[in-house]
């Protein structure tokens, strides 16, 4: 099987390219190394360095090749950002998901899997989302996310769409605003302080990256379309998340807190009890299990 992974230098991206690999498939990589890093993947995985919304350069890097499967990893992450910069969210997420598709066209691929957002398409969730509610993003990054997933869905290209809670792992940066375990896993190694913006309260809904990669290779039989949550349904505040790392780490320097930021959602969980049901997927690492191999990887 040949593999096309868009984004593939970053967090998610690498791990998925990483597990390509390891079953025997070729993988190919395609980067703008804007946020991910060539020391993310192996030295014989074929990276060709191009942004996804420069449509020449990005048919220029995979001119004449087919790919089996494409994963589109490459976006735009930061929710703050998005607010600041819509154009660049707009070009990136929006524009490069339509050149992608493209490329899956002409590649004659079978299966197209777009990694998407459950973090932030939903809006406020009092009770953990499913894929029947209705999308309601507060920021430029789900919205933007929530038009790709149209693109994607209306492509003459078999193609399944992962909404992702929010995910944590090896690899990933810690000057993102949703890594929040590399970046408290960062300031507890360097003996600073932890920030916590607002009262601590809000609630995320935190998935190991090992879990994602599952559900990406299971996507490739082509047995599922549409849209699927990949979550655990556990929503996990920072307060909370704070205790469980302490669990492994120690306590940490202090806290200091500080205002919350605009967009930021006070709570978000996602269903995914239609991937169990469907046969697709299930969550398998829970919080402190993740937080360990986490840590242990650092």
């Amino acid at each position: 099987m040949r593999v096309l992974v868009t984004g593939g230098a970053g967090f998610i991206g690498s791990n998925i390219a990483d597990a390509v690999k390891a079953r025997g498939d070729e993988v190919v990589v395609v980067d703008d190394i804007s946020t991910g890093d060539r020391a993310n993947l192996a030295p014989d995985i074929d990276l060709r360095v191009a942004d996804v919304s420069d449509p020449k350069a990005l048919r220029e890097g995979v001119r004449g090749e087919r790919f089996d499967a494409i994963v589109h990893c490459a976006s735009k992450t930061k929710v703050v950002e998005s607010m600041e910069k819509p154009d660049l969210y707009r070009r990136v997420i929006v524009d490069g998901t339509r050149n992608v598709v493209r490329v899956a066209q002409d590649a004659h691929a079978k299966i197209f899997v777009n990694i998407s957002t459950g973090g932030a398409i939903y809006g406020e969730t009092r009770i953990c989302a499913t894929e029947a509610v209705p999308v309601d993003a507060t920021s430029n990054y789900g919205k933007f996310k929530a038009e790709a997933e149209q693109i994607v869905g209306a492509a003459p290209v078999s193609s399944i769409t992962l909404r992702l809670a929010n995910v944590y792992g090896p690899r990933q940066r810690q000057d993102l605003e949703g890594g929040v375990v590399a970046i408290f896993a960062g300031r507890w190694r360097r003996g600073e302080k932890l920030t916590v913006f607002g009262d601590g309260n809000a609630e995320r809904d935190y998935i190991y990256v090992g879990d994602v990669v599952d559900a990406v290779l299971a996507a490739f039989a082509g047995k599922w379309k549409g849209v699927y949550n990949i979550g655990t349904g556990v929503p996990t505040s920072v307060n909370e998340l704070i205790a469980a790392m302490a669990e492994i780490l120690g306590p940490p320097a202090g806290i200091t807190k500080a205002a919350e930021r605009p967009g930021e959602l006070r709570r978000s969980c996602i269903d995914s009890s239609r991937a169990k049901r469907d046969g697709l997927w299930q969550s398998r690492t829970g919080l402190l299990d993740g937080l360990h191999r986490t840590a242990g990887a650092a």
